[in-house]
């Protein structure tokens, strides 16, 4: 039998609370929770944070916030829930054209609109569907593209450089999030050395710093002439 997308949240929603909230949990509204509180990281954080699902209203209010198609398989998740933040992987959703910051609850995901319409290289391809991010180091990370096909690829956040490639949403779900549980000790402290992006993400971090300093540079010369130019 087929496993869907939901299936396999509900199944690592229960992994998750098993695993982590003897460390300390908060629910939320309509089966939203934070589970696995480290204070060492700061006083209110967590290292996972499920918001409430979307009914077919604000599905399709997302998908006017992301400005293009969002797949089924993708509104499956966004039914079962508005994005996460799950072990340094953020998934996102919609926010309904407000950010709440007013503290009350476990507050919004990041907006689904600015990885498909504000910040998005123009060498990822049209069909895609930017859903979320993976932590790197300092310079690298990783952004997820679920394309047309089905596929989930993680992109350099700065290159044109594909490091991982999962067959599909449900594939990436049932591989990433629970190679991550090896990530943390049992106090949710992260483990030195521990592997933040998966597949050939080897030399993300120098050509990230290395693109950022390109950038950085590239601006001040043009900041220059353009003072020139005034002169």
């Amino acid at each position: 039998m087929t496993k869907s997308v939901s299936e396999t949240l509900k199944r690592l929603d229960e992994q998750l609370r098993e695993r982590y909230d003897p460390l300390g949990s908060v629910e939320g509204e309509n089966g939203a929770y934070e589970t696995g509180h480290v204070p060492h990281v700061a006083r209110y954080a967590y290292l996972c944070t499920r918001y409430a699902g979307l009914d077919d209203i604000g599905i399709r209010d997302a998908e006017n916030e992301a400005e293009r198609y969002i797949p089924e398989t993708y509104k499956d998740l966004l039914r079962h829930m508005n994005g996460a933040r799950v072990l340094g992987v953020s998934l996102l959703g919609g926010i309904g054209g407000s950010v709440d910051r007013s503290g009350v609850g476990i507050g919004q995901p990041i907006s689904i609109r600015y990885q498909n319409a504000v910040e998005r290289p123009d060498y990822i391809p049209e069909g895609h569907l930017g859903f979320g991010a993976i932590n790197g180091e300092w310079s690298s990370q990783g952004h997820l593209y679920l394309a047309s096909t089905g596929e989930v690829e993680l992109y350099n956040a700065r290159l044109d450089m594909i490091g991982a490639r999962w067959t599909s949403l449900l594939d990436f779900l049932e591989d990433e999030i629970p190679r991550r549980f090896s990530n943390y000790d049992e106090e949710g402290r992260e483990i030195e050395k521990s592997k933040r992006l998966p597949g050939d993400t080897e030399n993300w971090e120098r050509l990230a710093q290395e693109a950022k300093e390109e950038g950085a540079s590239d601006g001040l010369l043009k900041r220059t002439l353009r003072r020139l130019h005034r002169k």
